[in-house]
């Protein structure tokens, strides 16, 4: 990953990039319209459209990563909670060490998946 993915795409600096990128690439293209004159008016309309679309879909492609993302550790959470109960009766009739165990494997699995992520 580069550290520019690793930015949230919310993040302050992450936007005032963005918007700083933006401006920075409309304002060569504006340059090179005037340098080129009316004729390729087209042309700069195609590359502003295209650029545009190129960063409104890096955006969407970003916030449906995350919502996927948060989507997994709700389930996992979810499953941790109803496959815990029944394995933390069972470890309790065992004994206090493999209720601890149990216990600790479950927080486990939560703990190593979100920060996998």
């Amino acid at each position: 990953m580069t550290p520019q993915s690793q930015q949230s795409p919310q993040s302050p600096q992450a936007a005032r990039a963005t918007q700083e990128d933006i401006r920075r690439d409309l304002q060569a293209s504006l340059e090179a319209r005037r340098e080129l004159g009316p004729g390729y008016d087209d042309h700069f309309l195609d590359a502003l459209v295209e650029k545009l679309n190129r960063q409104v879909q890096q955006t969407h492609e970003t916030h449906v990563v995350k919502s996927e993302q948060s989507g997994n550790a709700l389930a996992l959470a979810i499953c941790s909670l109803i496959f815990g109960i029944p394995i933390v009766a069972i470890a309790n009739s065992a004994g206090l060490p493999a209720l601890i165990v149990a216990c600790a494997m479950i927080v486990g699995v939560n703990i190593a998946y979100n920060f996998q992520r």
